[in-house]
């Protein structure tokens, strides 16, 4: 068996606590939790190193930035679910810690075992969250190894959560690569058997307490930040089955971090010595390996004893820190919980998200920033900063988008932005230098009563660039940006130069009414000439309808961005993008379209996927890989498949590779020439959707709604075979 005994008893922190009156909180978990009789001021300030803290459901905790700031974030409520159980293959699982924060309810919420475990933190008023797990997850996922890591890791409180002020780094020093690799990012099928993710149940069956990449045997592993010492704790020579490392840095500000890999090989650096960080210290990925080649790495944070010195005796099988971070052997897994009472376990990921920005800034790559946000009143004009966002080329052009969760946009660097109702909402930036895109969130909490004056916003349900992000969606680390906010993208070509028309409406999120509107392209110039702008209806019935014609118009990507202007309306005008992309290659009559195409679009953080190596290879899906919803039916979340076609009649079916459950069924939306049409499917029966006409060009789409449906639904690939000529006019 590979490594199971990976870890220690959870246990709190010691940082200031102010007891309160006992009260009990409504919302309770999936897995059960208890609901606790008193709750907890837990008083933290910001320090140049992140924070671990575990919260029982009623806790408060009250972070300090380092400009004097205090966020409030009160704990309501936990839960966890199984999205998806592959057998054989592994667990999808999900949680969520409900919270209010600053006087606004918010879902925190992560999926482990699928790459949506490797994501962008959370930022909320200029406190970046790591929710790291809940204490609900370990009544879910069953324990197969009750003496080892699956409760060693296990929180004491109802959540764990890694915390840091936004404008800190998750440690003070610049760190270093710590596998030598090429890549910013990683891979959640390379965990293993796609299950040893932090927390993922290995083999389905236990949380697995570290994080294992597989590599080649013999892969270098470098020093990421300075190690005061360092040293074997398990060794083949000392008689153990597998060599681990760990390496301890004590920072200035008292706190203690152990850093652990282990499946190492040959180490290349005397023990009990300091190691600079970059150091090459050992080759790995080839001792106790199991059905993989691979690495555990493995994060503990602790505050030190003053009490204690920083030395480590000559042992290295039993080396005693300042913090007692020592694990038992597997043969010793029984022993008792680990002396001392403040070390705790976070994700690895944490870690390794700071090493990949820290390589990005030494390569230059493309960033997005916004500096950090601070709780505001509705009716404030904001300024927000995109200082910090970085492009490669200086002689490119480079573009900002900002979308502000209520419907707003705005443009350039510096916009001003007013809410017009309370909430807490993401405030979202997408940079763009010609080539390439990149993208950053941060939340921020806005009270007081909703505007009296009108209060302009676009909104185009049907358009995916146009959806209002919600609140608990985070973003996957390293995932593309596949194109601009408040967007509409026309496909033309010779033989159809005019595809359908577009229609945004204009909507009021305030009191009043809405002046007529205006429309005007940037700069103030008239629209280019294959643009074609026309408002229609009055007050807060109004609406802009949009249309190209790309008659004589060589191929390339032609872009326009149009103001909407309604005099008197709080962040007025709004910005949206017109992008006719004319094409000179002939479109498909046949055409398979997959999760991964670029014809394909899914709400995000909502269908995910796992790259369960068990998983037979025929029931992976088609091309080795699909998204489900977990079994969840909400309203909004739907998966759409859209590509570029001939005029036809098209049978339209999902693929045979997909591996649907006997009783799934959910409805499919298909927009065809002739208009809409709704189908509830049940692919065990039939895979069949139906025969629909389409025009030339990518108007018409295909489109899973999760709203309704029964069961597992699956979106993975969608066939359109032509069996019929057009019998409408271009």
């Amino acid at each position: 068996m590979k490594d199971a005994r990976e870890g220690k008893t959870m246990i709190r922190p010691m940082i200031s606590r102010i007891r309160l009156a006992a009260w009990s909180v409504a919302i309770g978990s999936i897995a059960s939790s208890p609901t606790c009789l008193a709750a907890e001021t837990i008083a933290v300030s910001a320090r140049d190193t992140v924070a671990p803290v575990e919260m029982d459901h009623g806790d408060e905790l009250r972070f300090t930035l380092r400009n004097g700031r205090t966020v409030s974030m009160v704990l309501e409520g936990t839960e966890a679910a199984i999205v998806e159980r592959v057998e054989p293959g592994g667990i999808i699982y999900r949680f969520a810690c409900h919270v209010r924060i600053d006087g606004q309810r918010m879902t925190l919420q992560r999926f482990v075992c699928a790459q949506e475990c490797f994501y962008e933190p959370y930022v909320v008023d200029g406190l970046r969250i790591w929710p790291d797990t809940v204490k609900a997850v370990f009544d879910l996922v069953p324990v197969r190894y009750p003496r080892d890591g699956n409760l060693r890791c296990r929180p004491r409180k109802a959540a764990r959560f890694a915390l840091q002020d936004a404008e800190l780094r998750v440690c003070p020093q610049q760190t270093h690569v710590w596998l030598d690799e090429p890549h910013d990012f990683l891979d959640v099928g390379r965990c293993y058997n796609g299950d040893d993710c932090y927390l993922g149940p290995y083999l389905g069956q236990a949380c697995h307490v570290g994080l294992d990449i597989n590599h080649r045997a013999g892969s270098l592993l470098l020093a990421p930040i300075d190690f005061d010492t360092q040293a074997w704790f398990n060794s083949l020579a000392a008689g153990h089955n597998n060599n681990r490392w760990r390496g301890i840095r004590r920072w200035p500000n008292g706190d203690v971090w152990a850093l652990q890999t282990h499946h190492l090989i040959e180490l290349l650096v005397p023990q009990h010595a300091p190691l600079p960080v970059g150091t090459r210290y050992a080759t790995t990925a080839g001792v106790h390996v199991g059905s993989h080649e691979h690495t555990h790495f493995e994060f503990k944070v602790g505050r030190r004893h003053p009490d204690r010195p920083l030395s480590a005796p000559d042992d290295p099988a039993s080396i005693a820190w300042p913090i007692d971070f020592d694990d038992q052997s597997e043969a010793d897994s029984s022993a008792a919980a680990p002396k001392d009472p403040e070390v705790l376990h976070l994700d690895p990921w944490v870690l390794f998200w700071q090493i990949f920005e820290d390589r990005k800034a030494r390569h230059s790559e493309l960033t997005a920033a916004l500096q950090s946000l601070r709780p505001a009143r509705t009716g404030e004009p904001i300024m927000f900063s995109a200082a910090g966002s970085r492009q490669t080329n200086s002689d490119r052009q480079f573009g900002y988008r900002w979308t502000f969760g209520d419907g707003g946009s705005a443009t350039g660097p510096n916009p001003r932005y007013a809410f017009a109702r309370p909430g807490l909402y993401p405030v979202t930036i997408v940079v763009d230098d010609g080539r390439q895109r990149a993208t950053r969130t941060q939340h921020i909490a806005v009270s007081g009563p909703p505007v009296a004056g009108p209060a302009l916003v676009l909104a185009a349900p049907d358009e995916p660039s146009f959806r209002l992000r919600p609140a608990a969606v985070a973003d996957v680390y390293g995932g593309p940006v596949r194109s601009l906010p408040h967007t509409l993208t026309f496909v033309a070509r010779a033989s159809r130069p005019v595809p359908n028309d577009r229609v945004v409406a204009v909507r009021n999120l305030g009191g009043g009414e809405l002046a007529p509107a205006s429309v005007t392209c940037r700069g103030g110039a008239g629209a280019p000439a294959w643009l074609k702008i026309q408002t229609t209806g009055d007050g807060d019935r109004q609406s802009v309808q949009v249309a190209v014609d790309a008659t004589g118009m060589n191929s390339g990507t032609y872009p326009a961005t149009v103001y909407v202007d309604c005099p008197g309306a709080v962040n007025s005008p709004q910005p949206l993008t017109v992008s006719l992309e004319v094409r000179g290659d002939a479109p498909a009559a046949e055409v398979t379209i997959d999760d991964r195409d670029e014809g394909f679009y899914a709400t995000p953080y909502f269908w995910v996927g796992h790259r369960f190596s068990r998983c037979p290879p025929d029931r992976r899906g088609n091309g080795g890989f699909y998204l489900s919803n977990g079994g969840s039916a909400p309203a909004g979340e739907f998966a759409r498949f859209t590509s570029d076609l001939q005029a036809g009649v098209y049978q339209v079916s999902f693929s045979d590779a997909t591996p649907f459950r006997p009783d799934t069924e959910f409805d499919v939306r298909v927009r065809h020439a002739g208009g809409e049409a709704t189908v509830r499917c049940r692919p065990a029966t039939s895979r069949r959707i139906g025969r629909f006409e389409f025009h030339e060009g990518a108007d018409g789409f295909v489109e899973i709604q999760a709203a309704d449906s029964r069961g597992l639904v699956i979106a993975d690939a969608v066939r359109l075979e032509r069996v019929g000529s057009s019998q409408l006019s271009p």
